[in-house]
């Protein structure tokens, strides 16, 4: 293998629900949902693996993903067919049941036809819905260095908030020694400590390796089927698995406040993550809009993308996409809004996100009593308040 991204396939998991997302996810897989104007969630892992010399990216979709598909053909057919080079999405294939996909491993292991024709020395497994950047090159020479069965991209958090993730105990070498799928509390080990090691859902397998414990896992009827909760638990034990460490930013888009917070957190003159390095670009689909506009009013600390009319009023801390307008005498702060909204003369708008083609009518005002928003839209547990797409006021 020698350190190289040559011989290594890409699985990108892009089939959950995304239930804690809706009403963002009601029309759109999770991977799909717009960020920060220009993107969607899945142009990060995309990015990452393109940016590290991964060519060859298979994306397992499965739930609402007519969305997905479209931004793949638009933005990620970029490849030739005879480059032998790819960028594919596979849904449930039902090669080997008559079921969809019930399970991270399983996902995978439906598609083990495709690993054993590619025959690739490594098989990579990212998230579709973490936004973050990561040369996985780094972690292919780490493995390849430890001579590794696996290895598991891992990041310090905070003791408090390690409950959300799988939580790893490592020696003094790296190799992992226990893994626990979300526990409600930390280890005895772990206990009084300020930050726990936890895994980010990405990881590196020698194929024969992957290929066998997904064989296994699938036999087993009292398996969920999962990377966190089955198959790496059981690995550690019979193979040398390794944690890589990961530093940087990186947000799990699990929840409509994650998302919030990871769009608001780019607000700031110092983003966590450089969105203009041509050495590392982050690709998306760009629709076809004139260039923004903007005839009168105020706008700070706000991005505003292709296609924005503001006819004035105020914008602060917030994020527009294509074909945004706002009119006179409104008022836009800590808010995102997607492509093709209207917000109407003298509106108000405070910490919502508002979902494609919905028009906020003359007036009308949300996030400032929350009484009157908790008749209309979903109100998370910070208080953002989303207005799901095509909305219009009855």
């Amino acid at each position: 293998m020698e350190g190289s991204s040559e011989r290594t396939l890409v699985y990108v998991l892009c089939g959950g629900k995304g239930e804690r997302l809706y009403p963002l996810t009601r029309d759109r897989a999770k991977p799909s949902v717009p960020i920060l104007g220009a993107y969607r969630i899945i142009d990060f892992s995309l990015s990452n693996a393109l940016n590290s010399g991964l060519r060859r990216i298979v994306l397992l979709t499965q739930y609402k993903s007519l969305s997905l598909e479209r931004h793949l053909r638009s933005g990620w057919n970029i490849f030739h067919s005879e480059s032998g080079d790819y960028i594919i999405s596979l849904p449930a294939q039902e090669r080997v049941g008559d079921h969809g996909y019930e399970g991270t491993a399983d996902a995978v292991f439906q598609n083990i036809y495709t690993i054993q024709k590619e025959n690739p020395d490594a098989v990579l497994i990212l998230s579709g819905d973490h936004v973050y950047r990561a040369d996985y090159r780094k972690m292919i020479r780490f493995f390849v260095l430890k001579k590794a069965a696996a290895v598991v991209l891992a990041k310090m958090v905070p003791a408090a908030e390690a409950s959300r993730f799988g939580v790893l105990r490592v020696d003094e070498d790296g190799r992992i020694v226990d893994f626990l799928e979300k526990p409600r509390r930390l280890p005895g080990l772990l206990q009084g400590r300020d930050a726990a090691l936890v895994s980010m859902g990405v990881y590196l397998f020698r194929t024969p390796v992957l290929i066998k414990a997904l064989i296994k896992d699938a036999r087993n009827t009292s398996s969920s089927h999962d990377f966190g909760r089955d198959i790496l638990p059981k690995l550690i034990a019979e193979h040398e698995i390794y944690a890589h460490l990961f530093e940087g930013y990186w947000e799990d888009i699990g929840t409509i406040d994650a998302y919030w917070q990871a769009n608001m957190s780019f607000l700031s003159p110092s983003p966590p993550l450089p969105l203009m390095d041509p050495a590392w670009p982050i690709r998306s689909y760009r629709p076809q809009f004139p260039p923004a506009f903007i005839e009168s009013g105020e706008v700070a600390r706000s991005i505003l993308s292709p296609g924005c009319v503001v006819t004035g009023g105020r914008i602060d801390r917030s994020i527009l996409s294509p074909g945004v307008r706002v009119h006179e005498n409104s008022r836009v702060e800590d808010s995102i809004l997607f492509e093709n909204v209207e917000v109407g003369s003298g509106a108000r708008l405070r910490k919502v996100i508002v979902d494609k083609h919905s028009v906020i009518p003359e007036g009308f005002a949300i996030g400032f009593d929350e009484v009157v928003d908790a008749r209309h839209f979903k109100i998370s547990r910070e208080g953002v308040r989303t207005v799901p797409r095509n909305w219009k006021s009855s």
